[in-house]
Order: C-alpha cells, then sequence, then structure tokens
C-alpha cells in the first residue's frame, strides 16, 4: 500500500503540476502580467500539496459507488479550498469573489485534465495488460 501511494503521489504531482503550470501560463499571457522565478517553486509546492490528498483518496479502497462518489467531492472541495489557501499565502491574488470563481474554474480544467491523463494511460494499461493475455493464452492453445 505503501509503494501504491508513492507512485499515486508522483503521478498526481505530475499531472497537476503540469495542468497548473497550463493554468498559470494562461492566465499571466491574458493578463501581460510578468512572472518572478520564485513562482516556479511555489507551483511546485502547490502541486506537491494538492497531490497529497489525490494519492490518499486513491489508496482508499472503496467498493460503495455513493462512498465513492461523496469522497471525491470532499476531495474536490478540499482542493478548491487548499487552492483558495495556497493563492493567499503566495500572495498570487487576494480572495474575492471574482478570484474565486477563476480559482474554481482553473481547478475544474486541473481536475478534468487530471482525470484525462489518467484515463488514458490506464486505457493504455489496459489495452497492452490485454494483448499480453491474449498471446499467453493463445501460446498456451498452441502447447496443447
Amino acid at each position: 500500500m505503501l509503494k501504491e501511494f508513492f507512485i499515486s503521489l508522483l503521478h498526481y504531482f505530475v499531472d497537476i503540476t503540469t495542468a497548473v503550470l497550463i493554468a498559470a501560463a494562461s492566465y499571466l499571457t491574458i493578463s501581460g502580467q510578468q512572472m518572478d522565478s520564485i513562482i516556479l517553486w511555489e507551483i511546485l509546492l502547490s502541486g506537491f500539496i494538492t497531490a497529497l490528498p489525490s494519492a490518499v483518496l486513491i489508496c482508499l479502497d472503496t467498493k460503495s459507488v455513493r462512498l465513492s462518489l461523496i469522497l471525491w467531492i470532499v476531495h474536490f472541495i478540499l482542493i478548491f479550498c487548499t487552492t483558495l489557501i495556497l493563492l493567499d499565502v503566495f500572495g498570487w491574488c487576494s480572495i474575492t469573489p471574482e478570484s474565486a470563481l477563476l480559482t474554481f474554474l482553473a481547478v475544474v480544467f486541473i481536475y478534468l485534465f487530471t482525470c484525462l491523463v489518467h484515463y488514458l494511460v490506464d486505457r493504455k494499461h489496459t489495452s497492452l495488460m490485454n494483448q499480453q493475455l491474449k498471446k499467453r493464452y493463445s501460446n498456451e492453445e498452441d502447447h496443447r
């Protein structure tokens, strides 16, 4: 379980950080603002902080669809609130209704980006495993 946690943490860290960089680059381009190099370290730290609850959630073995849905909703709210706090702590923006809405949209984008990446990777792994299983079982049938 510990290995699964660290693998999930690494995957989510990379995915979330990539999506945050895309969102930040888009925002900075649209607003015309310049970026200090410290922001890159803050993005890395925020990616790590928000990847932690994601990795923990993946390690929870829920058999209930309802419980999984509740956990994902709580997870989303936690990520959104954490992001708002980090925006304030890092001094990226003051928290206003407008910045909260933009943050919400950014978190939705990052959430969807991360889900899409994981879906595509999982689909690729599933396809490879199915090919290997077909090959293995066809070889076993040939030897009979």
